[in-house]
């Protein structure tokens, strides 16, 4: 659930820390709207990065039963931690539709 820009929390969003980064909040939504996802967890925010210009990336790790994604955008990077029933259709789906948003993705 989207509430404040900047923020996620509710429906699969778990923990307390609910901001978020734009560039993690386009993959974020990306792995809210996939069926197999139980539970989304944001990670902390590592800021004040050298400028990446303009390029967004998304490096994708699989771990036992979920997924850790570390979203680069402009000057800031987050973690997202996505807990799903089936991890490869989730990866595909979310390596999909990042692509289609211009992220460049690696795994």
């Amino acid at each position: 659930m989207r509430t404040k820009k900047g923020a996620r929390s509710g429906g699969k969003y778990t923990g307390s820390h609910t901001t978020v980064v734009p560039g993690a909040a386009v993959i974020a939504d990306i792995a809210d709207r996939c069926a197999y996802v139980s539970k989304i967890a944001l990670g902390f925010i590592k800021g004040g990065l050298p400028p990446a210009k303009g390029l967004k990336r998304l490096k994708i790790l699989t771990l036992r039963g979920n997924l850790l994604l570390i979203v680069r955008d402009n000057i800031s990077q987050q973690e997202l931690r996505i807990y799903t029933e089936n991890v490869e259709k989730t990866k595909l789906r979310i390596i999909r539709e990042a692509r289609d948003v211009g992220f460049r993705v690696m795994e």
